[in-house]
């Protein structure tokens, strides 16, 4: 929880103020990665959400942790931890998990969920094999870009809107399968986009606080 909420906390910076908060200030999607993304991929993945979230109200700035200087601090963050290399077939058979393989979990604490995500692209890979990645390279970068977006979507709901319910259908429905991060399109549903959308409206008005540190443990939503 430490390494966690220092990171957070480090990145919001202790000065930030509500008057820095415009109505059209981003998210911003701070990328831990030992690998970068390769180009095709973030592309994609960035298309997906942009697009998924369009009618929400919310817009995201895209950081690679790498990348970010001394000194640099967002209002308004989220950290996205990925696990493994995204955008290449891994052919061996899933490993068995406690955790049913989810392939992405949010952080809560005490009840709250944190602004930090981890996304385990190897077992989506090994999912996305049941769909088919197509024969090209490319082609199989700009499929894992499209689910790897539908996946973060999922978990930015979550983190958004501070709820752990699912939907019946759509990007927030509890599973989703090789088919719903295929498909052409995947969508929110009219409740949960009016949720993320109302949520969007009340985070532009009021700045939260920056988060602080805890020695409280971190729990994994699996969802």
């Amino acid at each position: 929880m430490r390494i966690i909420t220092f990171l957070i906390f480090a990145l919001v910076g202790p000065t930030v103020g509500a008057s820095s908060v415009t109505s059209e200030a981003p998210v911003a999607l701070i990328f831990d990665s030992a690998t970068p993304l390769p180009g095709e991929v973030a592309t994609a993945l960035h298309q997906e959400v942009e697009s998924i979230f369009r009618e929400t109200g919310y817009s995201f700035h895209w950081v690679n942790r790498s990348e970010m200087k001394a000194g640099d601090s967002f209002p308004d963050l989220i950290v996205i931890r990925i696990k493994s290399t995204c955008g290449e077939i891994d052919v061996r058979p899933p490993a068995v998990s406690k955790r049913h393989a989810a392939l992405a979990w949010a952080h809560v604490s005490e009840g709250d969920m944190l602004p930090f995500i981890e996304i385990d692209c190897a077992r989506l890979g090994r999912m996305l094999r049941a769909a088919g990645f197509g024969d090209s390279a490319l082609s199989q970068r700009q499929v894992m870009g499209k689910a790897l977006g539908r996946v973060l979507a999922h978990e930015l709901y979550h983190v958004l809107t501070g709820n752990t319910q699912h939907a019946h259908s759509g990007v927030a429905q509890p599973a989703l399968s090789p088919a719903h991060l295929t498909t052409s399109t995947l969508t929110f549903t009219a409740r949960e986009l009016s949720l993320l959308t109302r949520r969007s409206y009340a985070a532009r008005q009021t700045q939260q606080s920056a988060p602080t540190l805890s020695e409280e443990p971190v729990f994994e939503s699996g969802r």
